[in-house]
């Protein structure tokens, strides 16, 4: 909750606005569902740059994106990447944290891709509202030389779209080195003069790898007339729908919970909108996760949960050319098929990544107020004799020839609130179900006896039992419920390639420098080194970015090996 203490004075213009700002973006989940309206704000624009567009299957894609419009400043802090065949068939994507309007990573390459033409796009959550025609998108050439099928192409599919030559005009950037030819091995110092630069990437890869062509959507807007998705202000999200399976109806005001299970485990709980949607925020973790989605049993209902898909499945279908390649280019696909497998067999990349995403190993709760370990007690029949034969803050009582669960506490809420159950962490609102558990199954139940608020919820406590082999000790869970394997932050990009780390080692590397976002607070100059690989040949320096007005450009400098 956002707590804002203005004291005794007026706030100034200022502070109004960003305190103003700050609880939209609060709110914007929760009120713009499925809403229809001339005044939403706009969606982003992002711009996106890859090191190169030829790459061997198995690869790394190395891309940065950069937000071109400032529609709401802090609307979205994720960025999703996916690679695609022309059919839109997705192989493979990730999420990014966007961060001062710029994001980048890499995505690999599945080895079995079979070659042909393929696009990189990027886009946020909130950018789904005005369609895949406002995504960012790059053509990549990807070739497979241990499979002879190729993507079947149609150079006469226009589809709307203009795919158009990146010529290096728009930005008057000065590119020095120390000299125009080196031999392998040999360190090359590159200045750069940029001038007035929002962003700025750079990459050295062979010259007829360099990117060549960028999409241009001619439905390309950033207006939104309607919201289904919502804005990811606050990080990744999870959302969907509650209804009724027999009246297809959405289940308003229904509690569903949200269990994160495994390293770093979290619970939520959150009730449905007026029309049965519902909106988790979840923490900055990475790599995939077991969720569990459940909603609260209620009596009469046949509650039935459907997810919204994190990725776009919209239909889109991009140019598809016959795929081509001249002389020189299968000269060069062939050296870096080379080079590719000797990588495999040397790992000689200097790779660095700075990850800002957290990796939290302890319960949400905090430190338990009470720790019952079962194994240091004499065994006994049931885990309703743990609770009340034992000194423990929780008591099995009954109403109505039921049976619950209530957590001793000293503060007077206590003696209302119903308290939080957990089973390896999901939520489980079925003392019967608890009680028939094995006790030799159970490892410890770890106690918080004091009222606990999760967003506008206020638990009489927690009650969370840790089974032994993290098997929720055979208890049914909530057949309403489902699980889902879940991808957060994606974990493995290797942001920057630098110098090969041992001289002992062949050095093969097809892009010899990619750095995602130059530091331009050092002024109008911009100094960097790389070494060149054992590959002779012409290679391209390549600045890309965006200018002062909000427009891409892109400079290239040409060095030759030999």
């Amino acid at each position: 909750m956002l707590n804002l203490h203005f004291g005794q004075n007026k706030m100034n213009n200022r502070s109004f606005k960003y305190y103003s700002l700050m609880l939209l973006l609060l709110v914007l989940p929760f009120v713009l569902r499925g809403r229809q309206s001339n005044t939403f704000p706009k969606a982003e624009k992002l711009a996106l740059f890859t090191d190169r567009d030829l790459y061997i299957a198995g690869e790394e894609v190395h891309f940065s994106a950069f937000v071109t419009n400032h529609p709401l400043p802090g609307l979205s802090h994720i960025v999703y990447a996916e690679i695609l065949e022309p059919d839109g068939t997705r192989i493979t994507g990730g999420k990014f944290l966007l961060a001062h309007e710029a994001t980048h990573g890499c995505l690999t390459i599945p080895s079995g891709s079979i070659t042909g033409t393929y696009y990189l796009r990027v886009y946020t959550k909130y950018m789904r509202n005005t369609g895949p025609g406002s995504f960012a998108y790059v053509s990549l050439r990807i070739i497979n030389p241990y499979k002879i099928d190729v993507l079947s192409g149609n150079d006469t599919l226009q589809n709307k779209i203009e795919q158009k030559t990146v010529k290096g005009v728009g930005n008057p950037l000065k590119i020095t080195t120390n000299k125009k030819i080196f031999i392998p091995r040999e360190k090359v110092k590159v200045t750069v003069r940029t001038g007035k630069i929002k962003g700025l990437c750079a990459s050295v890869v062979p010259e007829l790898a360099a990117p060549g062509s960028m999409l241009h959507m001619n439905s390309r807007s950033s207006k939104v007339d309607i919201i289904n998705f919502y804005p990811e202000n606050r990080g990744l999200s999870v959302t969907g729908k509650l209804k009724d399976s027999i009246t297809g109806k959405g289940e308003a005001g229904a509690l569903v919970n949200l269990s994160i299970i495994g390293r770093g485990q979290t619970f939520m709980a959150t009730k449905t909108d007026s029309s049965g949607h519902f909106y988790f925020s979840l923490p900055m973790y990475t790599g995939n996760r077991d969720l569990f989605l459940g909603p609260q049993n209620i009596r009469g209902t046949h509650p039935k949960i459907l997810v919204d898909n994190d990725f776009s499945v919209a239909r889109v279908h991009l140019p598809n050319p016959v795929f081509k390649l001249d002389s020189a280019e299968r000269v060069l696909a062939s050296q870096m098929a080379q080079n590719n497998r000797v990588r495999e067999l040397f790992t000689n990349d200097s790779l660095n990544c700075n990850s800002r995403a957290l990796r939290p190993d302890k319960a949400f709760y905090g430190k338990p107020s009470y720790t019952l370990t079962l194994d240091q007690y004499i065994q006994l029949p049931t885990l309703e004799e743990y609770f009340n034969e034992l000194p423990s803050m929780v008591k099995v009582r009954k109403h109505d020839g039921k049976k619950y669960f209530k957590v001793i506490g000293d503060q007077p809420d206590m003696e209302y609130l119903e308290p939080l159950v957990l089973v390896d962490w999901v939520a489980v609102d079925d003392p019967e179900k608890i009680l028939a558990a094995s006790p030799s199954n159970v490892a410890r139940i770890e106690v918080v006896n004091k009222p606990y608020v999760i967003g506008d919820i206020t638990y009489g406590g927690i009650v969370s039992i840790i089974t032994k082999k993290n098997n929720f000790a055979g208890i049914d869970l909530p057949k309403s419920g489902m699980f889902l394997n879940y991808a957060f932050l994606h974990d493995n990009c290797h942001c920057t390639i630098l110098t090969p780390q041992s001289p002992d080692k062949p050095d093969t590397r097809n892009t010899l420098y990619w750095n995602p976002d130059l530091d331009l607070n050092l002024g109008n100059e911009v100094h960097f080194s790389f070494t060149t690989a054992d590959t002779p040949g012409k290679y391209t320096i390549i600045f890309q970015g965006i200018g002062p007005d909000g427009k891409t450009f892109v400079k290239r400098a040409i060095i030759d090996v030999k």
